[in-house]
């Protein structure tokens, strides 16, 4: 991106030093002063520079190095990146790398040091080398409250059989101004990552100049600042009610208004003075397992890391036998069941398992529809204006005949067995048959086909243990052997437990729709 007056080689940033730095002739210049030949004569807020372009995710990043050119951060595949020259918007202000690759690499190591079931390759040298510098663009709010306030305040005392309240109205004059709330402006930045590695200390930002950019590399925006305008106001709406509840005038009184009363902003004067977009610094790496990619990054400036962490399953089944078999040994010496009790408590087991893998597949759901990001759902919603509402319409009717069976039939159905024919296992079968329906109509819908097996297994199981209790065998086989399929069919549920923590812990292949950025940005 730059030439060295001196030899001619490349000018890289140096972190250590602040300073652009030749690796050949180790001259060290301001990033301040050196001439900026990529500004546009025509318009100074832009500037030219090189855009990589994955062909299989449709992630971009802005470069100067042919480095990026091998790898794709995003996908995690290595690809001959599309290159072109674009025209970017220049951003107001930059926080430089402040921590270099080693310390993030030293800070990622000390993480994944009591992570005992991640994949090896955390804890391989050579994978953790494979950080890479990008700048990600965020947008940072100023917001001011100027004016005069008046909420409404009580204090309550008891009076031997009767509470006496206090009305008051709590005046002032506030004065109040937030400068740096700051929320990321790419989608391909996903929010729960940006959101894990804040704060970052904008003190120490510095008017862009193209130069801090050289040796790394950094992400375009393509959201629109009005996305994150209401969630900065709350902030700054939550953070003045908090410190006006602590002010010794008003400490004593119980405000009436909620800190979450949309009517804050009203009463607050809260008003936004402006929106200055800024590039961040992080390290960041992927790691690719089959159609699945986790993300590690760290924040480039204090050293803060966040990472998707997947459990190794074969690890964690070895590591959970050899603990198993200590403990099998002290409750064999200490604990003694009977056979229709061990057959209960399995049943018990696979409602737990189950309960546990449907408030999983939520979960999942809710990441596939990236309702849990605001700018990847965003996009998305600005795609699918043509959905089917006859095929939604549908969907809602299922789903209310669904709730209905489960909330009236089943419940009723089980009291009355109960009562018929007297037999407590009746309650707990009830109970899988509701979590499994629930289940086997997610994992369909997921085409989750571990999830399906899973749950048919722990239907028939427990019908088997519902009938053996019934009919209440003379020998004990038949509880033992009851038992013995609904641990089995607990662990088929606990490889379904591991593998949904997977999908919750790494994420699909992304696939971006780049359509340039906000002016603003």
């Amino acid at each position: 991106m730059y030439e060295c007056p001196s030899c001619g080689g490349n000018l890289k940033f140096d972190i250590p030093s602040q300073q652009l730095l030749c690796g050949y002739c180790q001259l060290s210049l301001d990033p301040n002063v050196v001439q900026d030949n990529s500004t546009l004569a025509e318009d100074p807020d832009y500037f030219r520079t090189n855009i990589f372009r994955c062909p299989q995710c449709g992630g971009e990043m802005i470069g100067g190095d042919n480095e990026a050119t091998a790898f794709c951060s995003y996908c995690g595949t290595s690809n001959i990146l599309s290159s072109r020259i674009v025209e970017e918007k220049r951003p107001s202000y930059i926080i430089p790398f402040k921590k270099t690759k080693e310390d993030c690499k030293k800070a990622f190591a000390n993480k994944m040091r009591y992570a005992f079931f991640v994949p090896k390759e955390y804890k391989n040298p050579a994978f953790i080398d494979s950080f890479r510098g990008i700048y990600m663009p965020y947008f940072s709010y100023r917001l001011s409250q100027k004016g005069f306030v008046s909420l409404n305040g009580s204090i309550s005392k008891r009076r031997g059989d009767y509470i006496y309240t206090d009305h008051y109205h709590l005046k002032g004059n506030l004065d109040a101004t937030y400068n740096g709330y700051s929320f990321d402006a790419s989608s391909t930045f996903y929010d729960n990552i940006s959101e894990s590695l804040a704060p970052y200390h904008i003190i120490e930002r510095v008017p862009f100049t193209p130069s801090y950019l050289s040796g790394f590399y950094a992400d375009t925006a393509d959201v629109s600042p009005d996305l994150y305008f209401e969630d900065a106001t709350e902030l700054a709406n939550e953070n003045t009610y908090r410190r006006l509840k602590k002010e010794p005038a008003f400490s004593k009184y119980t405000f009436e208004t909620s800190s979450q009363s949309p009517s804050l902003s009203n009463h607050f004067h809260t008003t936004l003075d402006g929106i200055d977009s800024t590039m961040y610094p992080v390290w960041f790496m992927s790691y690719r397992n089959g159609n699945k990619i986790a993300y590690a990054a760290v924040n480039g400036q204090t050293g803060k890391v966040t990472a998707d962490m997947p459990i190794d399953i074969k690890r964690y089944l070895i590591s959970s036998l050899i603990l198993a078999v200590p403990l099998f040994i002290l409750f064999n010496l200490w604990l003694t069941l009977k056979p229709p009790v061990l057959m209960l408590l399995s049943m018990l087991l696979i409602l737990l398992t189950i309960f546990l893998c449907n408030r999983e597949m939520k979960q999942i759901v809710a990441r596939k529809n990236n309702t849990e990001d605001k700018a990847l759902n965003n996009h998305k919603k600005s795609n699918r204006a043509g959905i089917d509402k006859k095929t939604r319409s549908q969907s809602q009717v299922l789903n209310v005949l669904l709730k209905m069976l489960l909330v009236c039939f089943l419940p009723v159905l089980a009291l009355w067995v109960t009562i018929l024919f007297g037999t407590p296992l009746i309650i707990p079968a009830i109970l899988v048959c509701i979590f499994c329906i629930i289940a086997l109509k997610q994992s369909f819908n997921m085409k989750l086909a571990y999830m399906k097996e899973a749950v048919i297994t722990s239907i028939i199981v427990t019908a088997i243990s519902a009938v053996i209790g019934y009919l209440h065998p003379v020998s004990d086989l038949w509880y033992y052997g009851a038992a013995l399929l609904g641990l089995c069919s607990v662990l088929f549920n606990i490889l379904g437990i591991l593998k949904n923590f997977n999908e919750l812990a790494m994420r699909d292949i992304p696939q971006f729709a780049k359509k340039g950025g906000d002016d603003n940005a």
